[in-house]
C-alpha cells in the first residue's frame, strides 16, 4: 500500500512541477509584457501579447491535468490546508512546498496582471484625450498649463482656437 502512494504522491509531485514551470514562465512573460508597456516597445508588447496567451493555456492544460489526477485519486488541496501545512515538519515536504510555490506564484501573477491592467488603461485614457484634442469643437482648457503647471482655467491664447475652413 505505501508503494501505492508513493506512486501516486511521485506522480503528483511530477504534476505541481510541470504546473509550476508553467506559472513560472507566465510570470516572466508577464513582466516581460509590463516593461515593454512601460517603455512603449509596441513590437516587444505585441510577441508579449501572444507568448502569455500560448503560455496561459499552457498553465491551464497543467492545471486541468492535475486537478484531473487529484480527483481521480480522492485527493483535495484546499487554500486552508495548504496554509495549514508545514513543509519542515510534513512528511510530503516537496508536495507541501510545491503547493504553496504554486500558490505564490499565481498571486505574483495575479499582480503582474494587474499592473498591465493599469499601464494599459492609463495608456488609453492618455490616447483618448489626444484624440479628443485633435476635434474641431475640442476643449483645450485641460492640455495647457499655467507656468506652475497646473491646468489651465481661463479663456486660451487664440493660437490655439481651431477654426473651420
Amino acid at each position: 500500500m505505501e508503494s501505492k502512494s508513493k506512486e501516486i504522491r511521485l506522480a503528483l509531485e511530477s504534476l505541481l512541477e510541470n504546473e509550476a514551470d508553467c506559472a513560472r514562465a507566465l510570470l516572466q512573460s508577464l513582466k516581460a509584457e509590463s516593461a515593454a508597456l512601460a517603455s512603449r516597445d509596441t513590437k516587444l508588447v505585441t510577441i508579449n501579447s501572444a507568448n502569455k496567451r500560448k503560455l496561459v493555456e499552457k498553465l491551464q492544460q497543467a492545471s486541468d491535468a492535475r486537478i484531473t489526477y487529484m480527483e481521480s485519486h480522492g485527493l483535495t488541496a484546499s487554500a486552508e490546508e495548504i496554509r495549514g501545512y508545514n513543509p519542515v515538519e510534513s512528511p510530503n515536504a516537496k508536495l507541501d512546498a510545491l503547493f504553496i510555490e504554486l500558490s505564490q506564484l499565481a498571486q505574483q501573477c495575479f499582480e503582474e496582471n494587474r499592473i498591465i491592467g493599469q499601464l494599459i488603461n492609463r495608456r488609453t485614457q492618455f490616447i483618448g484625450q489626444i484624440l479628443r484634442s485633435l476635434s474641431p469643437t475640442a476643449n483645450l482648457n485641460g492640455l495647457t498649463y499655467e507656468e506652475n503647471g497646473s491646468a489651465a482655467t481661463g479663456q486660451q491664447n487664440s493660437m490655439f482656437y481651431l477654426t473651420k475652413i
